[in-house]
């Protein structure tokens, strides 16, 4: 399930304003009865994403390319929610050693 999309441009300025310590995602998509709420994560300079379970229903709907309306919540979830259209940019494991059974899906706002 691991790819990457490389030439991909980035939207930094952006990401690091939404991407604080109590910040989140919540989206749904169409062919699944329930909203997903993630904790957003700066995990490198190369950009934001979440955690998902590797077990998780989810990633089966998910692909690099998607894109999708996600409600941002900067800080406390029921607190000033922006929606953003975000493109799914990498779907990948993590290092090994860090957050294991676990994907992590990067995420990129577009304009």
């Amino acid at each position: 399930m691991a790819s990457d999309k490389n030439s991909h441009s980035n939207f930094r300025s952006e990401v690091r304003e939404i991407a604080n310590a109590n910040a989140s995602v919540e989206f749904k998509l169409v062919d699944l009865p329930l909203a997903y709420h993630f904790k957003l994560r700066d995990f490198s300079s190369q950009g934001m994403g979440i955690l998902v379970k590797n077990d998780s229903k989810i990633l089966n709907h998910l692909h690099v390319g998607d894109i999708y309306d996600m409600r941002y919540h900067p800080e406390q979830a029921t607190v000033n929610p922006v929606s953003l259209r975000t493109e799914i940019i990498h779907i990948s494991e993590p290092e090994i050693g860090k957050y294991k059974g676990h994907f992590i899906v990067g995420l990129s706002i577009v304009k």
